[in-house]
């Protein structure tokens, strides 16, 4: 009978488990920011309902609000005047950059933790998420 060599298998690189406070921190990243960017937008609701009361939905949609502060120097200056509109525009920003904060973290982690496929696929996911973000989004209509 012609008994073959007992197989061995690779063992696996040592990587190092995630810290618990990483896990901490980037779920501190997703809460404060979902919570932030609800109360402003909460607020900026109210206070447009206050300052609009005739308005509707149909026309509050058709006349877009918020496109005059999706520019940087159009936000600051509509913050800085108190207008309604930049503040649910800020609340909007917010909750669109938390994401991304929270897969930034995860990349800082991984890279740390010298997990280098996962700070590869961090990283795939962040450059999915700007592409999205900056590139395709702005072309639909």
């Amino acid at each position: 009978m012609n008994a073959s060599p007992p197989r061995t298998v690779a063992e696996p690189p040592h990587v190092d488990p995630l810290p618990p406070e990483a896990y901490s921190r980037m779920t501190l990243t997703l809460r404060a920011g979902l919570g932030l960017a609800i109360a402003i937008l909460l607020a900026g609701l109210v206070a447009y309902i206050l300052v609009y009361p005739s308005s509707t939905s149909g026309t509050v949609l058709s006349a877009n609000p918020i496109l005059n502060y999706l520019n940087l120097s159009g936000l600051v200056t509509g913050l800085a005047t108190g207008t309604v509109e930049a503040y649910l525009t800020l609340g909007l920003v917010i909750l669109v950059v938390t994401p991304i904060l929270r897969v930034v973290t995860g990349c800082y982690y991984f890279q740390r933790a010298g997990e280098r496929a996962m700070t590869g696929i961090t990283l795939a996911v962040l450059a999915l998420l700007l592409l999205g973000l900056l590139v395709i989004g702005p072309h639909v209509r």
